[in-house]
């Protein structure tokens, strides 16, 4: 083969992949077998005992036997997520620290199988954050362990493990985390002190529309939501609906209801409705609701949700990142119920 043939197949090699990339195709990366393995060193910690930056060369590859992380001595665990390498609205969370059962968790890092076979694939995915598991002992450094979601492992200390996904975004691991820390905060919240926010007096046609993602319906139970979760994961303590009607202004509020007691039916009926599903509503060409019903949602977290359900001219469902829902007919005979 002459060098200018070989040249020009590399080039056209190189055009393809480019090619690739500026038209969004998923690439994928694959470390061989007899890929040299470096061991990655481990990020700086800040004072919450998270990293203060993604190591350059992320999780790795490597993979000596043992546990991932040590199980003796364990004081808790602390998810903690960094900005991602693209811009996004989508903001890191505070770190979450886990005191009560997180030897589970360190049981679940350490059953992930190994990923030495040197057959990950990476992906060029733009998360919007990036995720860690940090453990922290008495008398030992904590140890950290990145949780990579393109390459779909976990590694520490030259020990890279197998993760797997629940939705694209959420490590089973993480997971596993979230559902023991939302126990954690319930168990340290008095119901008592679940409210939730009283209804607006009026609402203004840029109350209830979505320009922007300041515009999108409140969902603090996102923070804490996992990928195999249902939109409200915990137990409801309060749900306050406000029925709003036309007044000489605007949206007047016409009734509300705070209801406490009895919650479980409405709490099923409340995730049926906030599924993701194929039959969207067919409200949009119906003009802007002339009635609303705004329904606030506080759990045994503490954490409030806000839904939107337009009635008139169109009857549908709105959650954060959701808008045109088929609305339940069993859903809008309870609010009936409570408003009227």
């Amino acid at each position: 083969m002459t060098a200018r043939l070989r040249t020009a197949l590399v080039v056209a090699a190189a055009a393809l992949v480019l090619g690739a990339v500026a038209v969004g195709v998923p690439l994928a990366l694959h470390r061989g077998a007899g890929s040299p393995a470096a061991i990655p060193e481990p990020p700086e910690l800040d004072a919450a005992h998270c990293p203060v930056a993604w190591p350059v060369g992320g999780v790795g590859a490597a993979d000596r036997p043992g546990p991932l992380v040590p199980a003796d001595g364990v004081v808790s665990v602390t998810l903690c997520e960094l900005p991602g390498a693209m811009p996004s609205w989508i903001e890191p969370a505070p770190p979450r620290v886990l005191t009560a059962r997180a030897g589970e968790v360190i049981a679940a890092m350490n059953a992930l199988p190994s990923a030495a076979d040197g057959n990950r694939a990476c992906t060029f995915v733009a998360f919007p954050t990036e995720m860690s598991l940090v453990v922290s002992y008495a008398g030992r450094a904590p140890v950290a362990v990145l949780l990579d979601r393109n390459c779909g492992t976990a590694g520490t200390d030259g020990r890279t493990r197998r993760i797997t996904g629940t939705d694209g975004a959420h490590p089973a691991v993480a997971d596993a985390f979230l559902a023991r820390y939302r126990e954690q905060l319930a168990a340290a919240t008095s119901p008592a002190a679940v409210k939730t926010p009283a209804c607006e007096a009026a609402l203004s046609s840029a109350d209830i529309e979505v320009r922007t993602q300041a515009d999108e319906p409140r969902d603090d139970f996102a923070r804490n939501r996992g990928g195999v979760d249902a939109f409200a994961p915990s137990a409801l303590v309060e749900v306050r609906a406000c029925r709003y009607r036309p007044g000489h202004d605007g949206l007047r509020l016409a009734t509300q209801h705070a209801q406490r007691q009895d919650l479980a039916a409405f709490h099923d009926l409340v995730n049926a409705a906030a599924q993701r599903v194929t039959d969207t509503s067919d409200c949009a060409t119906a003009g802007s609701p002339t009635t609303i019903d705004v329904v606030w949602l506080a759990d045994a977290t503490g954490a409030v949700a806000e839904l939107r359900v337009p009635r008139q001219p169109c009857p549908e469902f709105r959650r954060a990142g959701f808008p045109g829902l088929v609305a339940p007919p069993q859903l809008l005979v309870q609010l009936d119920h409570w408003l009227t």
